[in-house]
């Protein structure tokens, strides 16, 4: 029997109903059942704790060992993010930014999509490695019990357990990150560093292991998700931890205005809807599964070996923000910020025409 396409099938299968929900403030509220593209919730709070630990900065062994103040300046610089970003200018973060980027990157941040509320979204906060210890190591436990393959445990040794060393930097330092929510991270560094003793570049994300792996790995200071960190890096030998960059910037999307907000209370209500998850076999949806599994609501990926279920959650896979959009077929998206908010704008605007 010939198969009917997934997006298809995820554009039909959406006919439960969590509670009611409007389409947004700003605009004119479609018919029930009409489209509708507008904020719906977060993971970070469906899985508490202040959110989860998303990405998280090393530090070569060699440079911790040997330079132990460019790693105190690069920790203050990191703890610093949050104040700064708080109430800095967004246009003033860009062009700070702006010279950062890899030669023929396309920045996901950029003037028209970077406002107060996509940078308080992106959830940059610097928790130090021996505070955040915990933290991490409960995470990656929910991670490795979604899929193993993506992660694994990280030994004593790869969390940093150093404080603050001021003093004189004795060389200078190539800082990586890649582009997006992880990107902001380093705002407050690059605004602050004077003189050649950093060296900052933002790279696309799929590139961003290569920067830590090999036989002479590039980056003195790098930014990662935290799976990859602990995966490649996670014995400690090479580089360690100095702590928590962002907590989470994944925010759902809701696609008819007869849905409601997803909140961990009404969870099982998601059963028979699609959610279309970027990055799902990252730590976005690997979290997303983490929090379902906790809840106890059963879930399925949508593929082309399994067609949508009424009495599940069907996660489809979107490999990047690009194709989420109205016409892409799920009642529900995980996008990430600047993306989601950055969609849902436009959205609005194209409808108050």
């Amino acid at each position: 029997m010939k198969k009917t396409p997934i997006i298809l099938l995820a554009a039909v299968c959406g006919t439960a109903m969590l509670f009611a929900g409007a389409c947004g403030d700003k605009t004119p509220s479609p018919a029930p059942g009409g489209p509708c593209f507008d904020i719906a919730g977060s993971l970070q709070e469906l899985y508490g704790e202040g959110g989860y630990p998303q990405a998280v900065l090393v530090a070569k062994t060699s440079v911790i060992q040997d330079d132990p103040a460019a790693v105190a300046a690069m920790i203050s610089y990191m703890d610093g993010a949050e104040d700064y970003l708080a109430s800095a200018d967004p246009a003033a973060v860009v062009s700070g930014l702006s010279g950062c980027y890899a030669d023929g990157l396309t920045p996901s941040l950029n003037a028209k999509n970077l406002t107060k509320e996509v940078i308080a979204n992106c959830s940059v906060k610097f928790t130090a490695a021996k505070d955040a210890k915990e933290t991490v190591d409960a995470f990656l436990q929910k991670l490795i019990a979604v899929d193993a393959s993506f992660t694994s445990a990280a030994d004593e040794a790869f969390y940093y357990e150093g404080g603050a060393e001021a003093g004189t930097i004795a060389g200078s330092y190539a800082v990586y990150a890649p582009d997006g929510a992880p990107a902001l991270a380093l705002s407050y560094a690059v605004s602050q560093t004077e003189g050649d003793v950093f060296d900052y570049h933002v790279v696309a994300a799929n590139t961003i292991a290569a920067q830590v792996t090999g036989e002479a790995p590039k980056a003195d200071f790098c930014v990662l998700p935290v799976n990859a960190a602990a995966k490649l890096l996670g014995k400690g030998t090479n580089y360690k931890m100095l702590g928590v960059v962002t907590n989470g910037n994944m925010y759902f999307i809701r696609s008819h205005n007869d849905l409601g907000n997803i909140t961990k209370e009404h969870l099982s209500d998601l059963k028979g809807m699609t959610v279309g998850v970027v990055q799902l076999n990252n730590v976005p949806g690997l979290t997303l599964q983490a929090v379902l599994q906790e809840a106890g609501v059963a879930y399925q990926i949508v593929d082309s070996n399994a067609a949508p279920s009424a009495d599940k959650v069907n996660l489809v896979a979107f490999a990047d923000a690009s194709t989420v959009g109205p016409a892409a077929g799920c009642d529900y998206y995980l996008c990430p910020e600047p993306a989601a908010t950055a969609k849902v704008t436009a959205f609005k605007a194209q409808q108050s025409k």
